[in-house]
């Protein structure tokens, strides 16, 4: 049963003070701005994290409130992208989480779209934080693949998974045909940002819609379990269970890192790796006509 999802831009007070007093879940995503190679939209982050909060409140009611998009940081060096520092974002998700709380929302879902390591801990960090804070107070911070690492989508960047998501929720922000063609893994990198399996080759609707499926109703039930329990274990669970599968990214001989991200071997995790520390993480704005 689909249930009333109060989207805060249109809600008026009296709205909000009703669902704070019946169902005091906030949802509140996190984005970027930020180039998701040539077949895609800029707002590949942001539009994928309130697609999935917007899914997951209509089966557990609640407000979804608009996406954070200005403070993502660790975006990569390409055209029309934003960068924001790591302290500024990190101060931005306290003050959000606090004045929720003191607004009456009791169950707090922060979901980040963009997830280099460094963003991930911290509004994991600022959920356990505020849920150790206050004694009435669940709070979840986590990247969408922490729901379904165990189905091998640990994260991409433009690539299988995330080209798959979009083509599901909007085949309008895709244009599979303007993917790369026969590229390596660190070609695709290098030249358009795609970290990942090949998307041309790999990316489907109907794999999108399986995994955004799957996500949307595993946020959804740990949601259900921690109202019905008053209890924070099942956030704490999801924590567990994706720290596990990512374990297995850092096994010896990384077979599981080369699967799961479509690396060729170690000569192509060098060339990539060298990409990365010259160039990848240098922020330089630039545009199409400057590079």
């Amino acid at each position: 049963m689909v249930k009333h999802v109060l989207k805060y831009m249109e809600a008026f007070p009296s709205e909000l003070e009703e669902m704070v007093q019946t169902n005091p879940i906030a949802y509140v995503p996190f984005g970027a701005l930020e180039w998701h190679s040539l077949h895609m939209v800029c707002g590949v982050d942001s539009l994928k994290a309130t697609q999935i909060c917007r899914r997951s409140a209509e089966m557990t009611g609640g407000v979804l409130f608009p996406c954070v998009n200005w403070g993502a940081f660790s975006t990569m060096r390409f055209p029309f992208t934003f960068h924001f520092s790591k302290r500024r974002l990190k101060r931005m998700t306290k003050q959000i989480l606090d004045q929720l709380y003191h607004m009456g929302f009791r169950i707090l879902i922060l979901l980040t779209g963009h997830y280099p390591g460094a963003q991930i801990k911290q509004v994991r960090k600022a959920a356990q934080k505020i849920s150790k804070k206050y004694n009435d107070c669940y709070a979840l911070g986590i990247p969408e693949q922490a729901l379904v690492a165990d189905l091998e989508y640990l994260g991409d960047h433009a690539a299988k998974w995330e080209t798959s998501l979009m083509l599901a929720i909007n085949e309008g922000y895709v244009r599979l045909e303007d993917a790369p063609d026969g590229l390596s893994f660190s070609e695709r990198a290098a030249r358009y940002g795609i970290m990942g399996r090949d998307p041309k080759s790999e990316a489907s609707s109907q794999k999108g819609e399986k995994i955004l499926d799957a996500i949307v109703s595993r946020l959804a039930e740990a949601i259900s379990r921690v109202r019905r329990t008053q209890s924070i274990e099942p956030f704490e669970e999801i924590y567990a269970r994706y720290q596990k599968e990512l374990k297995k990214l850092r096994s010896p001989d990384l077979s599981y890192l080369f699967k799961i991200q479509g690396i060729e071997g170690f000569g192509e995790l060098k060339s990539f790796l060298k990409w990365w520390i010259l160039n990848g993480k240098r922020y330089k704005p630039s545009n199409p006509n400057n590079e």
